[in-house]
């Protein structure tokens, strides 16, 4: 058989249950929380608020700027190697191509070259040349 509990016994056990729903003291607590909290969001942000949002926008304006800037150099460095790379594959390509042509075909190419200098190059100044009899 259970023993019968006292009234202190039932008052613990009560407390110690979960309640269901809040009572009138919890409900008007939350409900002017709620007030005060409505009525500072109306009221805006105070003077020290503004100034950590405004720092805030100019460390994350020059972070923008930053990374920008950091981008750039790097597209520029990496346009860079990739130019120099081609450049170097060209100038080896070229030097593959002249190796591999015949000496006749390097002969004939010089052979054009000299012709092509004689013919555009100007004709030679003409100086006197004294004679024998004039030279006394």
């Amino acid at each position: 058989m259970t023993k019968p509990r006292s009234k202190a016994a039932d008052a613990i056990a009560a407390d110690a249950a979960p309640a269901l729903e809040p009572s009138p003291a919890e409900l008007d607590a939350w409900a002017e929380h709620e007030r005060a909290r409505r009525q500072a969001w109306l009221d805006g942000p105070d003077e020290e608020e503004r100034a950590a949002y405004a720092q805030r926008v100019r460390q994350r304006r020059l972070a923008e700027a930053f990374d920008e800037g950091e981008f750039r150099i790097e597209e520029s460095m990496r346009r860079g190697l990739h130019y120099g790379r081609e450049a170097q594959l060209a100038a080896e390509g070229a030097m593959t191509l002249l190796y591999r042509w015949s000496r006749r075909t390097f002969a004939e190419l010089v052979k054009a070259g000299r012709e092509w200098e004689e013919e555009t190059a100007l004709p030679r100044a003409r100086r006197r040349v004294p004679m024998d009899d004039e030279a006394s």
